[in-house]
């Protein structure tokens, strides 16, 4: 079995790379049987389910390409309005188009971008130029300082609904306490929003919701509230109500697998700056904190991880004169950050490695705003910077 992450993904090449994994799963045979296959591990529980439900905005939900003007005509059908004939703009794309003017208004659900997204001060010079930001969240994130609205909404104890995971299988979610007085389920926000704006929905029922996603998806088309039961189901689920648990056991739904080949190309990041910018940063997560760690700063969580810490070799700590528990800079062209150092052998030499869960320093201050190419994945493993001891205060 191959299992990749986003150490994988968050390249300019990653989606090539996830390709090259495909290729050897396929040479050597491990596809369609137990124990074998290329498994993504994604970023956040329902990830995979999100893709699913057409988050791209050159597919609708299914994965059906908005190319084709049967699947356009498919979805008209199936919603009863006409489907949008150009495609949306990806998360890189929109920054831009709202720093230029051409995007004027922006809805995030649940997304600390202020925080987590690369460039910092090219987020925020994007975030600031929208005639309309709006933010529905549980809690008042660095992205909420700049919003126009607030739309409170509810965290996953207080909803239902379902989740996919990384193996396909579909999952109940049921809610275990009431939301907070004030606060909404983030589906009913929606459904209210459309109502207003002349598109009648009923209120938000998991159980109804489900039902419409399995008359539009095909591979949900056997998904039931009830059938799911308590382990779930593997997508595709038949209209008898059976599931999938291995793919690809006789053949490709589109027919044979296809083999890539790419010559092999340095990043564009290294490339230009690695003269003045010797080191390679990384970032990622600890296991004390999640994503943005807007949930877990605010647990006890906080007492065990309380910043985010630059990992450094030894021998590049030897070059900089800097020992565990200095304070280091932190800096790449677009900006610096100040982060309290430790000598660690967990990296390599010429590489540094931190995370960004706290808003204090604001790491993506120092990362680019290079994306992979196909997906758009930002490019936060390999980010062109040095590092420089500075006085102990300093940082604040």
């Amino acid at each position: 079995m191959s299992f990749h992450g986003l150490g994988v993904t968050e390249h300019s090449q990653g989606s090539k790379t996830v390709m090259l994994i495909a290729n050897l799963a396929m040479i050597t045979g491990n596809i369609g049987k137990p124990g074998v296959g290329v498994n993504p591990l994604r970023g956040q529980n329902n990830a995979q389910g999100t893709a699913d439900m057409g988050c791209q905005p050159h597919q609708g939900a299914g994965y059906l390409p908005l190319s084709d003007p049967n699947n356009l005509q498919y979805y008209e059908n199936k919603y009863g309005v006409k489907s949008p004939v150009v495609p949306g703009l990806k998360i890189p794309q929109m920054f831009d188009a709202a720093k230029s003017g051409d995007l004027k208004a922006l809805w995030i659900l649940g997304e600390d971008v202020a925080q987590t997204d690369p460039n910092t001060k090219h987020v925020i010079e994007a975030l600031t130029n929208l005639d309309l930001l709006i933010v529905q969240e549980i809690f008042f994130s660095e992205t909420a300082k700049y919003v126009d609205v607030v739309l409170p909404g509810t965290s996953f104890l207080e909803k239902s609904g379902t989740f996919t995971n990384g193996e396909r299988r579909v999952q109940r979610v049921q809610a275990a306490v009431p939301p907070l007085p004030g606060t909404k389920v983030d589906s009913q926000i929606i459904v209210d929003m459309m109502n207003r704006m002349g598109y009648q929905q009923p209120d938000y029922d998991a159980a109804g919701v489900l039902k419409e996603i399995a008359d539009v998806v095909p591979f949900f088309a056997g998904a039931t509230w009830e059938n799911l039961s308590d382990n779930g189901k593997q997508w595709p689920i038949l209209e008898a109500g059976i599931d999938t648990p291995i793919l690809h056991e006789t053949e490709f739904k589109g027919g044979k697998g296809k083999f890539h080949y790419f010559d092999w190309k340095e990043s564009d990041e290294l490339e230009a700056n690695s003269g003045e910018f010797p080191l390679i940063l990384t970032t990622s997560r600890v296991l004390q904190h999640y994503n943005a760690s807007t949930m877990t700063r605010r647990t006890a969580n906080e007492e065990i991880v309380s910043e985010d810490i630059l990992l450094i070799n030894a021998r590049d700590a030897a070059d900089k004169g800097i020992q565990s528990g200095d304070a280091a800079k932190l800096f790449s062209k677009r900006g610096e950050v100040f982060l309290t150092a430790e000598i660690s052998e967990k990296v390599k030499p010429g590489i540094v490695f931190t995370t960004f869960h706290f808003p204090e320093q604001m790491v993506n201050n120092v990362t680019s705003a290079i994306v992979d190419e196909e997906t758009m994945c930002p490019e936060y493993k390999v980010i062109a910077v040095d590092v420089l001891k500075v006085k102990k205060g300093k940082r604040n």
